[in-house]
C-alpha cells in the first residue's frame, strides 16, 4: 500500500499535500494501524471534501461494503458492477459520496481482496471509504467541513492485514472496531412488527386485533412493534392519522398490559415536503451553498429533505419528539432512514456530515435511555454506541428477488447480507430484518421460508415476526416453533464464494449445528468430510434436517435456495414423530419444551 505517494513504513513521518500538512503515525498491531493527522497551513479558512490518502493494487474480486443498513455486502467483480451500473445515478441512499460513482465502485468503511484487508475502525469525524477503479484501489475519506487557519484533525485509524483466512480477519477486525469505539450492553429480542403484514394499511384496530391473536395463539412475544402508516406525516411523529382516532399513548397501554414492550417505527432525520415541522421550521433543513433545503431522497410520493442536527433548535425538537413517545410507555424504537442524517450540505454548525449524524444520535440515545434501539438504514460504524440492534441488510419481501443487488427488498439479499456481514454482532445485534412463517400471501417456495426463519435462529440476531397472526395454519406455527430451538447460540461463517455459505452454531437450544446455505440457482454438492473439524461425533452419527434432503453418508446435496441443518444425535433436544404422507414423503416433528410461548415445535422433513 502507498500512503500518499509512498510506501507504507513504520514510524512517524510528515507529508505535504498542497495546503495540508499530514502526520503519519504507522505501528504494528495484528497487522498495520495507521494514524492520520492533518493541519490547514494557511492563514485562511479552507473547505476539505474528499481526500485520497494511499492507494494498492487490487485483484479482480474483491468484498465490497455499503455505508448503511440496506446496501449490499457481498463479493463483486467491479468491472462487471461499473457496467452494470451505467446510466444509474447514485444518490445519498447509496452513499455519502454519490459523485464518486461516475468512475468507479465504492466499499465503505472496509474492503478485501484475495489477500489484503483494509478496513477504518471507527467513523467519529470523517467518512473512509476505499475506491476501486481500472484495478487499483484508492484509499479515501470525505471530511465536509471547513478547517480555520492551522486548524487540525485526526482522521479514522486505518487497519491493513494480509491473511490466509478472510473469516478469521473479519472477527479481528470486529474486535478492533469494539475496542475502538462504545459498545452498548444488547442482547436479541423475539417480538413481531406490523411492515410485512399490513404495510401502510395499519389502523389502530388492526394492532388491537394481531394483540389479541397473539394472546389466543399463545405466542409470548417480548416486544410488539407499531411500524409505519400511523402518523400524520413524515416528520410529525406525535400526530396520528385518522386510522388512530386514540392516539400512540392510548395503543401503547394496550400493548405494555399484554406483558410486551411497546415498540414504535420513526424516521427521525427525515422531513417531508407536505409535513407541518418543514413548513414552519425550514431553519431545520440541511441546505445547499444558497441556502436551498437539500432533498435527500424520495418516497411516500414526496420528496423528503434531511433534519439539521447540528442545529441546537432541531436537537431540541428531536429530543422532545422521543421524550413524549417514551412519556406515552414506548421502550422499543426503530428509528430508519437514518443515513438522511449524514447527507452532505451546509449545516448550522461547520462540522462534518459524521460528526452531525453522531451529535442526533446522541440526543436520541440520552433521551430514551435505557430502552432498546434498533437502526435501520443507518450508515454502520458512526451508530456504534447508539444501537441495541441494527439491520444489516435491505428489506426483506415474500419474494426470493435474487436478480439486482442493490437495496431492493429481497428475502435472498436479506439473508445474504445477514451471513456476510454476521461478524458484526460484535458492535450490537444483527437484524436481519423480519422472519414470516406463513404459506399464504407469499411466493416464498417452502426452501426459501426455511431460510427466511432458520438463517436468523442459527445466527441468533433479532428475531422479529412479520405476519397475518390469524391466517398461520398450524404447520406455519410448528416451523416458526422449531426454529426458536436453535436459538441462543454463537455464530461463525465461512464465506465459501457468494451464494454459499457454512455456518457453525456452538451452544444453541439444540446444541452444536453445522449448516449450509446455498442461496445460488444450482445445487450444491457438499462433502461432509471437508467439514469434519466442527462436528463433535464422526459424520456417520449426523442427521439431517431438511425437506427432501438427498443425502449419503458423508455427502449432501442442497437444492437450490436451501438450507441443510445438520445435527448429532447425541445433540438434540427435541423429541421426534413420524407420519407416512399419502404422496409417500416422510414427515418427521421435533417436540421440544416450551420456549417463547410454543408449546410445540416442529421441522418437517
Amino acid at each position: 500500500m502507498n500512503l500518499f505517494g509512498k510506501p507504507l513504513d513504520y514510524g512517524v513521518r510528515k507529508e505535504k499535500i498542497g495546503y495540508l500538512e499530514v502526520s503519519l503515525s504507522i505501528t504494528q498491531k495484528d497487522g498495520d494501524e495507521i494514524e492520520i493527522e492533518i493541519e490547514n497551513t494557511t492563514e485562511d479558512q479552507k473547505f476539505i471534501g474528499d481526500l485520497k490518502i494511499g492507494d494498492f493494487d487490487a485483484s479482480e474480486k474483491i468484498l465490497m461494503n455499503n455505508y448503511q443498513s440496506w446496501g449490499p455486502c457481498t463479493f463483486v467483480k467491479p468491472s462487471e458492477i461499473i457496467k452494470s451500473m451505467h446510466g444509474l445515478s447514485a444518490n445519498f441512499v447509496a452513499s455519502p459520496v454519490p459523485w464518486e460513482f461516475k468512475d468507479g465502485v465504492i466499499s465503505d468503511y472496509f474492503i478485501a481482496d484475495d489477500k489484503t484487508f483494509a478496513g477504518f475502525l471507527s467513523s467519529k469525524v470523517t467518512h473512509p471509504y476505499f475506491k476501486w477503479h481500472d484495478g487499483m484501489v484508492d484509499v479515501k475519506i470525505y471530511i465536509g467541513k471547513h478547517l480555520k487557519p492551522h486548524e487540525k484533525i485526526k482522521i479514522e485509524t486505518l487497519w491493513v492485514k494480509d491473511f490466509s483466512k478472510l473469516e478469521e480477519t473479519l472477527e479481528l477486525y470486529a474486535k478492533k472496531v469494539a475496542s475502538s469505539n462504545t459498545i452498548k450492553k444488547f442482547r436479541p429480542l423475539f417480538g413481531w412488527e406490523s411492515w410485512y403484514s399490513y404495510y401502510l394499511n395499519i389502523s389502530q384496530d388492526s394492532i388491537i386485533d394481531e394483540l389479541n391473536r397473539a394472546s389466543e395463539i399463545g405466542m409470548k412475544y417480548e416486544v410488539f412493534q407499531i411500524d409505519d402508516g400511523y402518523e400524520k406525516d413524515i416528520g410529525d411523529w406525535l400526530e396520528t392519522n385518522e386510522k388512530f382516532p386514540e392516539g400512540l399513548e392510548f395503543l401503547s397501554k394496550k400493548i405494555k398490559k399484554s406483558n410486551m414492550m411497546a415498540g414504535i417505527w420513526t424516521a427521525p432525520f427525515s422531513i417531508s415536503e407536505t409535513s407541518s415541522i418543514f413548513k414552519y421550521h425550514k431553519d431545520f433543513l440541511v441546505k445547499d451553498e444558497n441556502g436551498i433545503p437539500i432533498v435527500a431522497y424520495e418516497n411516500w410520493n414526496k420528496k423528503i429533505y434531511a433534519l439539521d442536527t447540528s442545529n441546537p433548535d432541531a436537537l431540541f425538537w428531536l429530543g422532545e419528539i422521543f421524550s413524549a413517545l417514551k412519556g406515552y410507555g414506548y421502550d422499543f424504537f426503530k428509528i430508519d432512514f437514518l443515513f438522511a442524517g449524514m447527507i452532505s450540505g451546509k449545516r448550522f454548525l461547520d462540522v462534518t456530515p459524521v460528526e452531525a449524524y453522531k451529535m442526533g444520535m446522541k440526543k436520541i440515545a440520552d433521551t430514551v435511555g435505557n430502552t432498546h434501539v434498533l437502526g435501520c438504514g443507518a450508515p454502520l460504524l458512526p451508530s456504534i454506541g447508539y444501537v441495541d440492534s441494527m439491520r444489516v441488510g435491505c428489506d426483506t419481501a415474500p419474494e426470493w428477488r435474487g436478480e439486482l443487488d442493490m437495496g431492493m427488498s429481497s428475502a435472498k439479499f436479506s439473508i445474504r447480507n445477514a451471513l456476510t456481514r454476521n461478524f458484526m454482532n460484535a458492535w450490537w445485534v444483527n437484524d436481519p430484518d423480519c422472519v414470516m412463517a406463513r404459506s399464504s400471501d407469499t411466493n416464498l417456495t417452502n426452501s426459501e421460508r426455511m431460510i427466511n426463519i432458520y438463517m436468523p435462529a442459527l445466527l441468533n440476531g433479532q428475531f422479529l415476526e412479520s405476519d397475518f397472526l390469524g391466517k398461520l395454519s398450524d404447520d406455519d406455527l410448528h416451523l416458526l416453533g422449531g426454529s426458536f430451538n436453535f436459538r441462543n447460540g454463537t455464530s461463525k461463517v465461512m464465506l465459501l464464494d457468494k451464494e454459499r455459505y457454512a455456518v457453525v452454531t456452538k451452544k444453541s437450544i439444540n446444541g452444536d449445528i453445522v449448516s449450509f446455505v446455498n442461496l445460488s440457482d444450482f445445487e450444491w454438492k457438499v462433502e461432509i468430510e471437508k467439514y469434519r473439524p466442527f462436528f463433535d461425533k464422526k459424520t456417520d452419527e449426523f442427521f439431517v434436517l431438511y425437506p427432501s434432503m438427498k443425502h449419503a453418508k458423508n455427502e449432501i446435496k442442497i437444492d437450490p435456495h436451501a438450507v441443510a441443518i445438520i445435527m448429532h444425535r447425541g445433540k438434540r433436544n427435541l423429541r421426534r414423530d413420524d407420519e407416512k404422507e399419502d404422496d409417500g414423503r416422510d414427515i418427521h416433528y421435533y417436540w421440544g419444551e416450551e420456549y417463547d410461548g410454543t408449546s410445540t415445535q416442529s421441522y418437517n422433513r
